[in-house]
């Protein structure tokens, strides 16, 4: 087991010995009244392998298992470290939608941004080596990985607010984009800013947008270089803008509808853009020029209230202001065809596809929860329905699709796991004294944190027997709107009325700490990280958004003014809590 310091790489490594450890010379002996001569060939095997062997072997070996094997022997713990195979089994975690994402946002950074990037928590040197290894396959994970690293190790977090924009009336929608590099801001003053980041830092706003109407939604695509606004211009219409080389926003194409716009959303992957109103759904595509054409549009024989496209494009979701959701699936021809009904006995408040798009929830009115699985033959199948004693206002899968997590209004919030059956049982109830109001996993599905309008906010755990344990409160002085989690899952930033926003995270021990606190002169209502983990974004009532970078704080062993100890439990060994 090895530390890592503000002046270490991830790449420093021990020396390998000269040559394989060798067994001793041959014993003897007598057993029985027999002599007994061990066999002097039985070398270690594993040692004895080639070193790219020996590589491929442990690539197929999990996160604990390569965590024990560095512990071994000084050899194994070179081995290790000189393979970098926590690093990429600690990666390799993340499911591969998430890894991808986080892949792009890495690659995308040029020299500077990722300085930018790691100087809050590194030194230098540290800056510097991996500046020049961008160009290894295993990148994204060597950064992300060594700076969870540095940030587990420091006890508090140090807060520098980047920007603060106001608006004249409550902002209801802030979104940052993947790439932190855009902001987009929505306000009940019928106006939406767009803000960009200045090479020197700083954000500018690039664009306001005066509306006639209230706006819908807006969100960027997964590359930051769109924006999807529903509604202002006009209720009926969508538009989509671009972002010029001069840095100016333009309108790239308009959808119309006959009626009001409910909901437009981009696909995960940021190609098609989905909007709908009234009974109808249309699917826009991205051409390579960067035009928006129309792929397809689907009739739906009722009011829509909200529509979204699976992960992969192959289906439809569409319910209505009833009790009554409807699957739809691309045929071979380009059709669409409705493949599933699912019915509710109360009106349904929202339904969500997984991310490999092969599983759906849906939640209502009625007290409960609906699972359904995608079978082999494109049907759909109810796999499982979750009850509640009061609402359930929605539910959220795990990024590889493998637990299901509902919020209901009883207090309760219910973890689902699938098992190889295809079925779904229920492995925890996490319990509060009043309604849930959020319930997210973190990306590599270890942890699970709960919001509440109790004034607290819950983070449970899996264990190596897959139970799931408590491992914080955190405690407000009211309601908790939300919590989340940062990509890395190692922090959770919490969003309350109590004008505070607190940042938890992990540290050395294993435990959950506050690091931060982020304070409003009002309630806060929306909480969140950008996606590459380097802000807190935050939104209060009284109409401000601001944007904090995350930097390096004081340590125990800082305050202590002792040296880093060697023996400290690093983060490989804390993420396997």
């Amino acid at each position: 087991m090895y530390s890592t310091s503000s002046n270490s790489t991830i790449d420093g490594s021990l020396t390998p010995e000269s040559e394989q450890p060798r067994l001793e010379e041959t014993p003897t002996g007598v057993s029985a009244g027999r002599d007994v001569i061990v066999n002097d060939k039985n070398e270690p095997s594993f040692l004895n392998l080639p070193d790219l062997t020996q590589s491929m072997i442990m690539r197929y070996l999990g996160f604990r298992e390569i965590a024990a094997l560095a512990k071994v022997c000084k050899y194994l713990h070179g081995l290790v470290k000189k393979d970098k195979a926590l690093e990429r089994a600690w990666y390799r975690r993340f499911p591969s939608t998430h890894q991808y994402q986080l892949k792009t946002i890495f690659t995308s950074k040029d020299d500077q941004q990722l300085r930018d990037w790691l100087s809050p928590f590194a030194n230098s040197g540290t800056v510097e080596s991996f500046v020049k290894k961008r160009d290894n396959a295993y990148f994204p994970a060597l950064i992300l990985f060594t700076k969870s690293k540095l940030m587990s190790q420091c006890e508090t977090l140090s807060l520098e607010t980047k920007t603060e924009i106001t608006h004249l009336k409550g902002i209801y929608i802030a979104t940052l984009s993947a790439d932190s590099c855009h902001l987009v801001t929505v306000s009940r003053d019928k106006t939406v800013n767009i803000c960009d980041q200045e090479a020197d830092g700083s954000w500018k706003v690039k664009a306001t947008i005066n509306n006639n109407a209230l706006v819908q939604s807006a969100s960027f695509s997964s590359d930051g270089h769109s924006l999807l606004i529903a509604g202002g211009d006009s209720i009926k219409t969508t538009k989509i803008y671009g972002q010029k080389d001069d840095g100016s926003w333009k309108v790239k194409t308009t959808i119309a509808h006959d009626e009001m716009v409910k909901s437009a959303t981009f696909t995960a992957d940021g190609r098609l853009s989905v909007t709908a109103a009234s009974g109808i759904l249309k699917i826009y595509g991205q051409e390579t020029d960067g035009s928006w054409e129309k792929k397809a549009t689907i009739k739906h024989n009722a009011l829509i209230r909200y529509a979204s496209l699976s992960p992969d494009g192959r289906h439809a979701l569409i319910f209505s202001f009833g009790k009554t959701a409807k699957i739809y699936s691309e045929e071979e021809d380009g059709s669409w065809e409705v493949k599933a009904n699912i019915t509710h006995e109360g009106g349904i408040l929202s339904a969500t596809f997984d991310a490999n798009s092969h599983h759906l929830v849906t939640t209502s009115e009625d007290r409960k929860a609906k699972i359904y699985n995608l079978q082999d033959d494109g049907s759909w199948q109810k796999a499982a329905v979750i009850s509640h004693r009061d609402f359930v206002y929605s539910a959220n899968f795990s990024l590889d699709g493998s637990h299901v997590v509902t919020e209901s209004e009883d207090g309760t919030a219910k973890i689902y796991s699938l098992q190889d059956s295809g079925s779904w049982l229920i492995k925890a109830a996490i319990p509060h004294e009043v309604a849930i109001t959020s319930a997210n996993f973190s990306a590599n599905a270890r942890h699970v944190v709960t919001a509440s309008h109790d004034g607290t906010a819950n983070i449970y755990g899996r264990n190596g027997e897959g139970l799931w344990v408590k491992k914080k409160t955190i405690v407000h002085n009211d309601r908790v709107h939300s919590a989340t989690f940062s990509p890395d899952g190692c922090l959770v930033v919490t969003a309350s009325y109590d004008k505070t926003a607190k940042i938890v995270g992990l540290v050395a021990n294993g435990s959950w700490v506050e690091k931060a606190t982020i304070q409003h002169n009002s309630a806060v209502v929306i909480a969140t990280f950008s996606a590459d983990g380097r802000y807190a974004l935050t939104v209060s009532a009284d109409m401000k958004v601001r944007i904090t970078e995350l930097r390096k704080g004081g340590t125990m062993d800082d305050r202590m003014s002792i040296k880093p100890s060697k023996s400290r439990e690093p983060l490989e060994a804390l993420l396997q809590k």
